[in-house]
Parts: C-alpha cells; structure tokens; sequence
C-alpha cells in the first residue's frame, strides 16, 4: 500500500513538473503562489503549528498582521515549489537576469583563500535559487539536503540537483566528508534553522530557548573555513535578490563547548535579524522549539 501510495505521489509531481516547465517564470511565479493561496485557506496543513510559532516570536503583532504573514508565507512556500520544477530547464541567462546578487566579492574573496566555506542559509526565502545562482558563477557546491520520505521523490529532487551542478548529499553524512569537501575548496550548503532535538545546544532564538545543531560551528572553529550567510529575496515581478554577508569568528580560536555556543548564537542571531525584516520570507511550518531545555 504504501509502495503504491509513493508511486502515485511521484507520478503526480511529475505531470505537476511537466506542466509547469511549460510554462514562463512570470506564469510560473503567479501560478505557485495562487496555488500557496489556496493551501492556506482550503488545505491548511500545519496552520496551527504556524500561528503557533507566529505567536511565540512576534508576541506584540496583532491577529491581523500574523494572518497577513502567515498567508505570504504560503504563497511563498508555492513559489518555491513551482520554481523547483523549473530547476533543470533553467538556464544561466536566466538566472543572471531574474537574481541580483550583493556581496558577491565575498564568494570570491573565499574561494581563492583555499580554506573551503561553509554556505550557510535557513528555509527562508527561495534557498535553492540561491544555490543555483552561486554555482552558476561557477563555485562547487555540496548541497546537505534531508531524505524525503518517498524515495522515488528524493530521487527526482536529487536529479534535478545534479542538473545544474549541485552534489546533494544525505544529511547526517559523516565528519570526514564534510572535512573532504571543505579541503578541496568546496562550498558546502547547510540549513542548521530547525529544531536539532537532544542532540542540540539550546541559544536565543526569538528571546525562546531553542534546540540547534552544533555541527556547523564546531566544523567551523576546528577547520577555519569561512562562514558565508545568505538570504535570497523574493521580490516584485518574480525576480530575487540574493544578499550575503560574512559571519567573522576570529575572535573564537578553540572548539571548545563555549565558543561552540558563542558561534551558534551569532549565526541564529544573523537569521532572526531576516526574519524579522522579512518575516514572511521563513518556513514558519516547522515545529521549531519542539525541544525543551527540560527535555535534555
């Protein structure tokens, strides 16, 4: 049963895709976000996570604006999904035309350092356009994505990675190949934004204590790489903007427990500063500080 449910789910998205790759990136953008509208009013999936979450981090907004943010961010999350399908149909020239990017010296300052650079993001904004437009400049990416559940799914992600030159690997991969990526001068993509259960270290998120994945930092301060955050922008007309900046950590020299932390609060700290800003842009469907400090 499950084995035919899969296959159906799969078969699904992949006339979805076909679909959409006939289409143009405005009708694309347009469609993904009625198709994000409607999700939020007919098919509400972890609504009450969301407003749950809404409420934690923005106490003070009223009923109204965190509708509001909660609506944009389906409609985002639609975007993205349709943008997705379009990942091996779309070529360099559109991306150079649709994605602006700032601070793009930094990518480059990195790469000739020869130090390897961890390309850290959250699921805010559109991630994989991002990393779409960052190889397309020519930089070698390890994209660390999560296993899906139906397999034939994580294939056609996987594949529609490898279309445009991301190596996608599983989540959970062993030390020694994050430290092989970043010794041959690989960018390697992590989204550490998500609850990180027991195995995490607890810092201020949203003024909660929140449950985050220690490995970024500590693979950072033993191998000196640089720490490059970014967001990607959704803006008018279907384009985006991509903005990135420098996490600086030369003041932490040991891996030990407290610099671990001290890292970590700066890189959680650099995303609340976005999500307060673009406070549609985040996945607000993920049960974030699922974990308590007393669950430890």
């Amino acid at each position: 049963m499950k084995l035919q449910k899969n296959v159906i789910e799969y078969r699904l998205l992949l006339q979805i895709a076909y679909i959409v790759q006939s289409l143009s990136p405005a009708a694309t953008v347009r469609l993904g976000r009625l198709l994000g509208c409607f999700a939020y009013y007919f098919v509400p999936i972890r609504k009450s996570v969301v407003f749950d979450n809404l409420t934690k981090a923005f106490p003070e907004k009223s009923k109204a604006e965190k509708r509001r943010i909660a609506r944009q961010s389906y409609m985002n999350i639609g975007q993205n999904l349709f943008e997705f399908m379009r990942t091996p149909i779309r070529s360099k020239t559109e991306l150079n035309k649709r994605v602006i990017m700032y601070n793009s010296n930094l990518l480059h300052e990195a790469y000739q350092s020869g130090r390897g650079t961890l390309l850290s993001t959250g699921h805010f904004g559109n991630w994989e356009i991002m990393a779409c437009a960052i190889r397309a400049l020519g930089y070698p990416i390890v994209a660390i994505a999560k296993h899906q559940r139906n397999h034939l799914v994580d294939t056609m992600i996987t594949k529609y990675r490898l279309s445009v030159g991301l190596e996608a690997v599983a989540l959970g991969m062993n030390v020694r190949e994050f430290l092989r990526s970043l010794k041959q001068n690989k960018f390697v993509a992590i989204l550490p934004d998500q609850d990180a259960h027991r195995e995490g270290i607890f810092v201020n998120f949203f003024n909660q204590p929140s449950a985050t994945a220690p490995g970024p930092a500590a693979l950072a301060l033993k191998t000196r790489a640089h720490v490059i955050f970014g967001v990607c922008i959704l803006v008018p007309k279907g384009n985006y903007h991509v903005y990135l900046e420098k996490i600086d950590y030369d003041d932490l020299s040991d891996s030990n427990e407290e610099n671990i932390r001290i890292f970590t609060q700066r890189h959680v700290k650099v995303l609340e500063d976005k999500i307060r800003r673009w406070p549609d842009h985040w996945f607000w469907m993920h049960k974030r500080w699922k974990t308590k400090p007393s669950d430890v």
